[in-house]
């Protein structure tokens, strides 16, 4: 049995941009921030144009709506990984994730392009990712920080979630039959698929959490801080800084 994705797909396409919209508009009011945001919008960003890359299949080459579409949603949970070490105050060395990165565009383009198996691709980009999923997950209930790890608890949840499901789609694409093309999967892998896209959903409204009650948190900081400055009779400018 097998059930056409194209439909479902082009939905969420709408839904990622429309929330990509959304942290772009956090981003900018946390621009002055070293908080990450950056790198969880590029994350949004890069997944809203691999995914249309992708449902324009047939349309475009296959090194651009297969590799490059990959390539971009991969990518973009690297961004996130950068962007949650940032936001919860965690060192986290780039040059290893890149290479890691380059690592997967290789593999995934010699299965796309060379030796041609959505089976081995869906278990590529599962496997490859769910040590990320993983990470993110542990960075999030093991921070030291205890606000922080408040701010950010609903997306340890979604990234514990994500990492359950790839691990079925890995596991499924193992056990199951050749599968013909990316939207005429088993109804098995197509509704972890689907489950996928609903996690997104819920892992792009915890960023919105994430990073708007840190905003409140900080403002509620600041404005304290602005009502505990005593007042002067002196006609001295007062410079204010306060870091979050």
């Amino acid at each position: 049995m097998t059930f056409d994705m194209k439909t479902a797909i082009f939905t969420y396409i709408l839904i990622n941009y429309l929330y990509t919209f959304v942290l772009g508009f956090l981003w900018y009011q946390s621009r002055q921030r070293s908080w990450g945001t950056g790198f969880l919008l590029a994350d949004f960003l890069f997944k809203s144009i691999g995914m249309t890359l992708a449902i324009l299949r047939g349309s475009l080459p296959p090194v651009i709506s297969v590799v490059f579409a990959n390539f971009l949603m991969f990518s973009g949970s690297i961004f996130m990984l950068f962007g949650m070490g940032t936001f919860l105050k965690v060192h986290i060395s780039r040059m290893p994730y890149l290479l890691y990165t380059l690592l997967f565009t290789a593999l995934y383009a010699w299965f796309a392009l060379a030796q041609p198996d959505v089976r081995v691709r869906i278990m590529l980009f599962s496997g490859m990712l769910t040590p990320v999923l993983l990470y993110m997950a542990t960075l999030v209930f093991r921070s030291k920080e205890t606000a922080l790890r408040e701010h950010a608890h609903h997306a340890g949840v979604a990234f514990s979630l994500f990492a359950l499901v790839s691990v079925g789609r890995f596991a499924c694409a193992l056990t199951g039959d050749p599968i013909s093309g990316y939207f005429n999967k088993p109804i098995t892998d197509s509704f972890l698929t689907i489950l996928c896209q609903i996690l997104s959903v819920y892992l792009a409204y915890a960023i919105y959490l994430m990073i708007n009650g840190r905003l409140s948190h900080v403002s509620e900081f600041e404005a304290d801080a602005l009502e505990r400055i005593p007042l002067s009779d002196t006609s001295e400018d007062i410079d204010i800084q306060i870091h979050s």
